[in-house]
């Protein structure tokens, strides 16, 4: 019984394992802009070559990992059922993390337009930010802005 318990917690864990890589703690910092810097992105623009072709290979490691995982747990039809629910899984999250990875770096690979901000923030810290630069959303030295940092993720907007 509390195998059978555990095995259901785990794969609802595996299942919901795209949201739970997102979890990472925020941080918001407020600061000022010393300089905003715009480019185009060319760089990238070969990077994106390689990394397609290691997609299939990141998705089959996932629902290989997914599928070891559901493979601990139940007996018989059941465990094949817990082996293939966790190899879906671990591919669909996999898969997603990927499109999530591909959609931030998709227009820059095309040469988009780029700022790069330096920012000394209320602490007294001096930072430095790449983000795409938009229309609707242009940095100019003083301009106070809000950072927004999640894991190894930085965004900068207009504070409020």
């Amino acid at each position: 019984m509390i195998k059978r318990n555990l095995g259901t917690a785990l794969l609802l864990l595996v299942m919901a394992a795209d949201t739970a890589l997102a979890g990472t703690a925020q941080e918001i910092q407020y600061g000022v802009v010393q300089e905003a810097r715009s480019f185009t992105d060319s760089a990238s623009a070969t990077s994106g070559s390689t990394s397609g072709n290691r997609q299939g290979l990141r998705t089959l490691g996932a629902a290989a990992i997914g599928g070891a995982v559901g493979n601990q747990f139940g007996g018989g039809t059941g465990q094949d059922i817990a082996t293939a629910t966790g190899a879906v899984a671990g591919a669909r999250a996999s898969r997603r993390r990927q499109a999530a990875e591909t959609n931030t770096t998709a227009s820059s690979a095309a040469g988009q337009q780029m700022v790069e901000l330096t920012i000394k923030t209320d602490a007294g810290k001096l930072i430095s930010v790449v983000q795409p630069s938009t229309p609707e959303l242009s940095f100019a030295k003083g301009d106070k802005v809000r950072i927004l940092t999640s894991g190894s993720d930085t965004q900068v907007d207009k504070a409020k």
